[in-house]
C-alpha cells in the first residue's frame, strides 16, 4: 500500500525553507487509518514492551490507538504546561526553534522497556529529548517509532543506537 497518497507535503509551514508532512489524510480514511495502526502495532510488539510512551500531539493520535490494540499502557509526553507536577523537563531543537518536552516524575518506569512513537521523525530533536525524559525515570527504550522518516534531514548521533521502525520514508 502506499501511503504516500495520504501525506500532502505543505512547502514554507511553518517557517521558510520548511516542508511540513501532513498526515491529517490519513486520519480522513479509516481503513487506511487501521492499516497503519495494525503496521505500527505489528512492528512495535518485536520489541515487546511493558509502555508505550507517546510525544504530544501527533504522536498521541497514533499511540493512542497503538497501545489500544496491542494493550500496552500508555504515556504520554507532554509540551510544557500540561501536566500537573511533579515533572521532569527537557530542552530540544526544532528545524525551526527550541522547545520543551515533559514527563510526570511520579511514573513507575524504572526497568522497563519502553516503545516511543511519534509520528514524524526529522532531526530527531524531538525524540532525543524523550529519550532523556525516559531514562530519567530509569525506563529501557526499546524502540523509535514513527509513521514518517525524513531521511534527507541529518539526524541525531544521540538516537543512532536504537532500534528504529517507520512505515514511510522522504
Amino acid at each position: 500500500m502506499d501511503l504516500n497518497n495520504y501525506i500532502h507535503s505543505i512547502t514554507n509551514f511553518p517557517s521558510d525553507g520548511i516542508i511540513f508532512r501532513d498526515i491529517s489524510p490519513i486520519f480522513l480514511n479509516p481503513p487506511i487509518f487501521n492499516y497503519v495502526i495494525d503496521e505500527m502495532v505489528t512492528s512495535i510488539q518485536k520489541s515487546n514492551p511493558d509502555f508505550l510512551a507517546a510525544i504530544d500531539s501527533r504522536g498521541f493520535l497514533l499511540g493512542s490507538a497503538i497501545a489500544n490494540k496491542a494493550q500496552i499502557p500508555l504515556i504520554l509526553i507532554r509540551k510544557p504546561g500540561k501536566l500537573p507536577p511533579p515533572i521532569k523537563k527537557e530542552s530540544y531543537s526544532l528545524e525551526y526553534g527550541e522547545d520543551f518536552l515533559e514527563i510526570s516524575s511520579e511514573l513507575n518506569i524504572c526497568d522497563k522497556k519502553v516503545a516511543i512513537i511519534d509520528d514524524v521523525l526529522a532531526t530527531g530533536g524531538t525524540v532525543a529529548a524523550a529519550i532523556k525524559l525516559i531514562e530519567s525515570l530509569h525506563g529501557e527504550v526499546e524502540s523509535l517509532n514513527f509513521l514518517v522518516y525524513l531521511k534527507n534531514i541529518p539526524k541525531l548521533v544521540s538516537i543512532s543506537n536504537y532500534p528504529l521502525n517507520f512505515l514511510i520514508d522522504y
